[in-house]
């Protein structure tokens, strides 16, 4: 006896691991051949499962209470991130320009420059604002799912703090345009202090925006216990045999919206 959503989904996953498997095995081969200079460059054939269907032959032994299963809205959370990241960008933008200049640092003009321009200048602000939500929201794509709890659906807010922050170190308060204003004792204590208040200000930014947000979905279905063995179907009367065919096509689909690698690239901030 099995429950009929178990026999699909079984029959399901052994057909995209076999693909998933050959793809290995042929991988695993094309770096042995590249071992030898001779056959470096040999093509190897990917593999492609093209439309099967499959008739399954089950008889119902019992049908149970309803069963709740859930999932995540990630095409829902995926739009919700981008605001995110848009309203990220802003925040940190304004955090450490603040910082930058209300501190006493005693530096040349041109080395405050960049972030008078920011506060001055719509267009390069705008620019700039732009430039660093790509690379916020760029830094979502390949693990969007570890930034939101797949049991309760609500938002893992230190993990989403941990990639803004990342971004708005690595792109703006570490880009090596703003060496000199952070070089020496001074320097690396103001940029501590503008990292600092960038982390409260997001932290807060990211906490609010996720109060009432929840991406679980909840589904309720009929638990069917059913019979599939060649041996358990002989026992039953022909007319409690059902038949379910199965069609399998598989489709490509991009789930996610790459930048262009000039839109991440450093910016300009001297």
């Amino acid at each position: 006896m099995a429950q009929l959503s178990s026999v699909i989904g079984s029959i399901l996953r052994d057909i995209i691991s076999a693909q998933h498997e050959a793809n290995l095995y042929s991988l695993s081969l094309s770096e042995n051949y590249g071992k030898d200079g001779k056959v470096r460059d040999f093509q190897l054939p990917g593999v492609f499962i093209s439309d099967m269907e499959l008739d399954l032959k089950y008889g119902v032994i019992s049908s149970n209470e309803n069963q709740e299963q859930f999932n995540i809205k990630f095409n829902k959370f995926r739009k919700f991130v981008r605001t995110l990241c848009d309203e990220a960008a802003k925040t940190a933008i304004t955090s450490v320009v603040s910082t930058v200049l209300d501190s006493d640092i005693e530096r040349d003009e041109e080395e405050k420059v960049f972030f008078q321009r920011l506060k001055k200048e719509a267009d390069l602000s705008r620019e700039f604002h732009k430039f660093l939500f790509l690379n916020m929201r760029n830094s979502f794509v390949s693990n969007l799912h570890e930034a939101v709890d797949t049991k309760t659906g609500e938002v893992n807010v230190d993990v989403v703090v941990k990639r803004l922050m990342e971004t708005v170190t690595k792109k703006f308060l570490g880009d090596s345009d703003l060496y000199r204003l952070f070089e020496g004792k001074k320097g690396k204590e103001l940029r501590e202090q503008a990292e600092s208040n960038a982390r409260t200000a997001i932290d807060g930014l990211v906490r609010k925006s996720s109060e009432d947000s929840n991406f679980k979905r909840i589904k309720v279905f009929p638990q069917l216990d059913v019979a599939v063995t060649a041996d358990e179907l002989s026992k039953m009367p022909e007319d409690a045999i059902h038949s379910f065919r199965l069609k399998f096509s598989p489709t490509t689909c991009n789930i996610t919206e790459l930048e262009e690698d000039e839109d991440l690239a450093d910016f300009n901030m001297k």
